[in-house]
């Protein structure tokens, strides 16, 4: 009897937490227009590989990128770190590092990564890649 008070009043504790909403919801607005990218250079090695490319981002200016990949056991998901560079028509710099996971569907490679900008913003990075043809694809949604 002891143990099913205790367990009731844990559920009851437990069902409260969960139906009072005291966090807020993670809010991602897209920062700019999807941005193609144009593939500079990949470079393989045994577990996974480099891939650079630069494009005009938005607010970023001129951005150059590397994306790198390391896969898990079996090739078709893995880790990823990425850096960014930006170059603004006034003159400064925006940069941006983070790190993610990455998975392959065929030749397609979907990387997220969540980056931390100079500027102190967030943003979580969805680039694709496919490597068939060579496109590659960067969109960048604000976290609020």
């Amino acid at each position: 009897m002891k143990y099913f008070v205790t367990a009731f009043f844990a559920l009851c504790i437990a069902g409260s937490v969960i139906a009072d909403d005291h966090s807020e919801n993670l809010v991602f607005e897209p920062r700019q227009d999807s941005a193609p990218m144009t593939l500079t250079s990949i470079h393989l090695n045994k577990g996974g590989g480099v891939i650079t490319a630069v494009g005009d981002m938005g607010e970023y200016g001129r951005v150059y990128t590397t994306y790198t990949l390391t896969a898990d056991p079996g090739g078709l998901q893995g880790t990823v770190l990425g850096e960014g560079r930006g170059a603004m028509e006034d003159g400064t710099f925006a940069s941006g590092s983070g790190s993610g996971s990455y998975y392959r569907e065929g030749t397609t490679f979907t990387m997220h990564i969540l980056f931390k900008i100079s500027d102190g913003t967030q943003n979580l990075d969805k680039i694709v890649f496919d490597a068939a043809t060579g496109e590659v694809t960067h969109d960048v949604y604000i976290v609020m």
